[in-house]
């Protein structure tokens, strides 16, 4: 009897002592989430803690989709649960980028608390409530910590841009719209940021050229502004 408890006891130690090498051996961190397989779900997860606890959100079922590898992300208004699917994580190269993708579809999860009604005005309105989420993800953004211009960054990256987007031949405004709406916001709310080191990025540069000419105009008439209010 007492051998049969030694053996037991050995092997009692012996699986969890092998539990422990391969936790240890996992050697995952902070700083290695991207380069290591399996910890999309993670990261995801991480930085939409951070959102929701900075912001006092309600709560969203957050989740990386395997089985849909396309780009994008999806909140589902009725339960708000969102789906960060797994074909877009290779467009994003840092958690500001993914702050803002999270952050847009955690902006759609709040606006559905508003009830039946809501639902149904989001649902014939869509594109206004795409322009609401986008500027309502760069607050969110900011108020965590991220740097809002992330949101143009990856938003270049992603955005579709179809042939024309009005009535209810698409759901979502033309990317290009959602890129000036968002520059205009952050302009006059956040400009800080607007000289950061990530305003450097060849995406941001290219959004400025492309569309520089209705920036230029805003830019103007913001100016114009300002002196008529100074005097």
């Amino acid at each position: 009897m007492k051998k049969i408890l030694f053996v037991l006891a050995m092997l009692v130690i012996a699986s969890t002592a092998h539990a422990e090498t391969l936790m240890v051996e996992s050697g995952v961190n902070m700083d290695n989430f991207w380069q290591k397989n399996g910890k999309e779900a993670e990261k995801v997860l991480s930085v939409s803690r951070n959102i929701i606890h900075t912001n006092n959100l309600k709560r969203a079922s957050i989740t990386v989709d395997r089985s849909w590898r396309v780009v994008n992300a999806s909140t589902n208004t009725y339960d708000k649960t969102i789906f960060v699917c797994l074909g877009i994580l290779p467009y994003i190269d840092n958690d500001d980028e993914l702050a803002f993708v999270v952050g847009h579809e955690l902006a759609h999860a709040q606006e559905a608390y508003g009830g039946a009604i809501k639902l149904v005005a989001m649902s014939f309105n869509s594109k206004k409530y795409e322009y609401k989420s986008d500027l309502k993800a760069v607050d969110y953004m900011v108020k965590a910590g991220y740097n809002p211009i992330a949101a143009i960054i990856v938003g270049d990256k992603i955005f579709g841009e179809p042939l024309w987007d009005w009535g209810f031949t698409y759901t979502h405004p033309k990317g290009s719209k959602r890129l000036v709406s968002m520059y205009k916001y952050i302009y006059k709310k956040y400009p800080s940021y607007l000289t950061s080191n990530m305003a450097y990025s060849v995406n941001f540069k290219d959004f400025l050229k492309q569309n520089e000419k209705e920036i230029s105009a805003f830019k103007q008439a913001q100016n114009s502004k300002k002196m008529k209010d100074a005097i």
